[in-house]
């Protein structure tokens, strides 16, 4: 079984409050599980109302399919527009033998 488990920082430049940012983590969040069907929350920073991180997990059989499916994810949440992607970080866990 592999798992991978990702990161992404965003920056909204045009928030003005929490309300805001809470907003547009609710529409990131909700269109990445309706098309991802993965697990996926804001993780970190939840007081600062411009940058936010969110994680997503994603479990597969082959290490290849994991790493895509990990950078759709990325380009997904990018092609949204909602903010700027500022970093991201991926960490693949091998767990017993990959097939």
């Amino acid at each position: 079984m592999i798992v991978g488990v990702s990161t992404i920082e965003i920056f909204f430049p045009e928030n003005h409050s929490l309300k805001d940012k809470r907003h547009g983590i609710k529409k990131i969040v909700e269109k990445i599980r309706t098309r991802f069907s993965i697990s996926v929350m804001e993780v970190e920073q939840t007081n600062l109302w411009q940058r936010a991180h969110i994680g997503f997990a994603i479990i597969g059989v082959k290490k290849d399919h994991v790493d895509a499916a990990v950078e759709n994810v990325h380009n997904f949440v990018e092609s949204l527009y909602i903010g700027e992607i500022i970093n991201t970080k991926t960490e693949i866990i091998v767990i017993g033998n990959e097939i």
